[in-house]
């Protein structure tokens, strides 16, 4: 977010498009347990128990076609990630005043 904040603040980007991608590695690592987690430096620990959190894993937990699985989580995190700039005041304050768009 802090990257994202300072390209909006400093840089005046106009546009924040929010893209994920098939077979991401975070996002799978991220619906590791949580023990494994912690075993992680503790800046990669914070990043993956973000992602972690945004995903709804007892509904993931149905899901057998793994393709489906990998999908869905992907799609999930970026929804995520987009209501994360959304509760950013200075962000959306930028699209607010209609000098910042987010797709």
């Amino acid at each position: 977010l802090a990257s994202l904040q300072f390209a909006v603040h400093h840089l005046k980007v106009k546009v924040l498009l929010v893209l994920g991608h098939e077979l991401c590695g975070a996002v799978k690592a991220a619906m590791l347990p949580q023990e494994v987690l912690e075993k992680e430096p503790p800046q990669l620990e914070q990043a993956l128990k973000s992602i972690k959190a945004g995903l709804n894993q007892e509904r993931f937990g149905n899901m057998r076609d793994s393709r489906a699985l990998d999908r869905e989580s992907v799609t999930t995190n970026v929804k995520q990630q987009v209501e994360r700039l959304r509760r950013d005041k200075g962000i959306m304050d930028k699209v607010r005043s209609d000098e910042l768009l987010i797709s």
